[in-house]
């Protein structure tokens, strides 16, 4: 969103730390990677399991109408209005579900940046076979693709631009609404990738004039993995005919009709076969806290204390391998040092959540459920590391 929202500590999201049990035994920094479980997520998966076991197959006349619901509640968190956001197991279904919907005839161009998730790439690049060409927008430096280049290289044979919201080695942000607007000047349209973003920096589908956008729970929204939302700007939706779709595309699936497949004049013409109904569950039980706390307020919670690992990190002369300037940047701060692989082995061992990626360092995400201090104990212990 266009609004800039100051960072601030909020010292009264502590109330939510005891309802995230790992974080009564580890310094947990590792939400860009997979957010904490909710102490709700056990009750939730008993509920389906209650249901399995009593209902049995009649379980189904219940499962549309609570899909919809958790679609509308992923919904929320990209500003998207309800009754148009699909669920699905994972990015790349939906990804290859709107690729397979595409002709390339007359304009052939996929523009994505080689810093995409490679997961992504790997779908697109196999529609080749089908006459999409990859066009991909190179970096200088591993982190960030200039502006100016992502414009450049839509042209009018552009097809489609796929796009993450952030860089996953080093929570760049993308000017997403000016992409959009640049790629709609040349006819084609636009597929924005929140997985990084959604759940800690506001979203609105609307304001960004986007045409797709997908993401999923297990990062900063805590919901496990398993379930993953598309939103399709209904006009668009309409015109669409997937070639990767599955019995729960059908307009009415538990008519069991014979092919030819008659999509849905729903969000539901993008799903494929059975869903991960569990995963759903767990979902739920996840969104529920952050839609209570509100994104803005996490936003502002989460710069404050990336500004404290910023600040200290630059202080001892480690390498920042994400931009300084908080409000281009995702929820979490990547820092490196010669050591830095070796050292995240040692902070996992001592009950430090993080991660580590290849050209990136160190990768710190601090949520709503972290405090100040945490975060300086850990950057007291990576500074030691560090110095080894």
């Amino acid at each position: 969103m266009t609004q800039t929202i100051v960072p601030k500590l909020d010292p009264s999201l502590a109330e939510y730390r005891a309802a995230y049990p790992i974080l009564a035994r580890t310094t947990y920094m590792n939400s860009n990677s997979m957010g904490a479980m909710h102490q709700s997520v056990p009750t939730a998966l008993a509920e389906y399991t209650q249901m399995w076991a009593t209902e049995g197959g009649e379980s189904w006349d219940q499962w549309p109408q609570f899909m919809n619901e958790v679609a509308d509640m992923a919904a929320r968190f990209i500003g998207a209005p309800a009754g148009q956001t699909v669920l699905n197991q994972n990015v790349a279904f939906f990804q290859a579900c709107i690729a397979s919907a595409l002709d390339y005839t007359d304009k052939d161009e996929v523009v994505i940046s080689e810093l995409m998730f490679p997961n992504l790439i790997y779908v697109w690049e196999r529609f080749a076979d089908a006459g999409a060409k990859l066009k991909l927008v190179p970096s200088d430096d591993g982190m960030t693709i200039p502006h100016a280049r992502m414009l450049e290289s839509i042209t009018e044979r552009t097809r489609i631009v796929v796009l993450s919201h952030a860089v996953y080695v080093s929570g760049a942000l993308y000017d997403v609404k000016a992409i959009c607007a640049r790629a709609h000047e040349v006819g084609a349209i636009v597929m924005v990738d929140v997985y990084q973003t959604a759940g800690c920096i506001p979203i609105d589908v609307a304001e960004w004039g986007a045409d797709i956008v997908v993401g999923g729970s297990h990062k900063w929204l805590c919901g496990g993995p398993g379930t993953c939302f598309m939103w399709v700007r209904p006009e668009l939706a309409a015109t669409l005919r997937p070639k990767t779709t599955g019995w729960m595309a059908h307009r009415d699936p538990f008519e069991f009709a014979p092919a030819p497949i008659e999509y849905a004049e729903n969000p539901w013409r993008f799903m494929g076969g059975t869903p991960s109904i569990p995963a759903y569950y767990a979902a739920r039980a996840a969104y529920q806290p952050l839609l209570e706390i509100g994104i803005e307020r996490i936003r502002a919670h989460n710069l404050a204390l990336c500004t404290i690992l910023v600040d200290r990190a630059l202080e001892a002369g480690l390498t920042l391998h994400s931009p300084a300037d908080h409000h281009a940047r995702a929820g979490f701060v990547a820092i490196d040092f010669e050591t830095s692989q070796a050292a995240s082995h040692t902070l996992i061992d001592e009950h430090y959540k993080l991660d580590w990626r290849p050209g990136c360092g160190l990768r710190l995400g601090p949520h709503f459920y972290n405090s100040e201090d945490e975060v300086h104990r850990l950057m007291d212990r990576v500074i030691e590391l560090a110095k080894v």
